[in-house]
């Protein structure tokens, strides 16, 4: 399993323009065997902080470079540039749990 991180922040559309790009996105997303579990937001976030956080998993990284190399979501660049002006990714494979 993998697990992305990822900080996006919105453009001028605001939270509703990204949340309008992932509104088209997630179903590819789950087709992919993606599961976002969390997508987080601070009402109260300083200026340079994300506008949204995700944490999503993947069953392997095959899967994640299958769902980023679909077709439909190539198609949904030009909308995704419209409606995130930045997004920074971290995926890890590797987990330890603290006791």
């Amino acid at each position: 399993m993998i697990q992305i991180i990822a900080l996006l922040y919105a453009s001028n559309n605001g939270i509703n323009g990204l949340r309008e790009f992932e509104s088209k996105a997630i179903p590819i997303l789950r087709e992919h065997q993606g599961e976002l579990l969390s997508a987080s937001f601070n009402e109260n976030k300083a200026e340079n902080e994300p506008d949204e956080i995700h944490v999503i998993h993947f069953p392997n990284i095959e899967s994640f470079k299958a769902y980023k190399n679909d077709p439909r979501v190539i198609e949904l660049s030009s909308l995704k540039e419209q409606m995130i002006s930045k997004m920074e990714v971290y995926v890890t494979n590797r987990f330890h749990q603290y006791l």
